[in-house]
């Protein structure tokens, strides 16, 4: 949703509680969940600049996550 499609950790923060009700409360448990999961998947990029750092998604990475994820199980049926 940003115009230069990179958010501030601080910004993504806000993003989560305007958006969601639940992320209005219990901050620090979800903030820390935040952080983890954008240091651990690597379709999230963190770019640092003059100000500090800001978070974008590797667009290439996502493309692959999306692609395992809707493959179909070779084991699992859909009956």
């Amino acid at each position: 949703e940003s115009p230069e499609s990179q958010l501030t950790l601080n910004e993504i923060y806000k993003w989560f509680e305007a958006q969601f009700l639940y992320f209005r409360k219990n901050a620090q448990t979800w903030k820390n969940a935040v952080r983890h999961n954008l240091s651990l998947h690597k379709c999230f990029m963190r770019v640092e600049n003059i100000k500090g750092a800001v978070w974008t998604v590797d667009e290439n990475e996502f493309c692959k996550r999306r692609a395992q994820r809707g493959a179909p199980n070779e084991t699992s049926s859909p009956y």
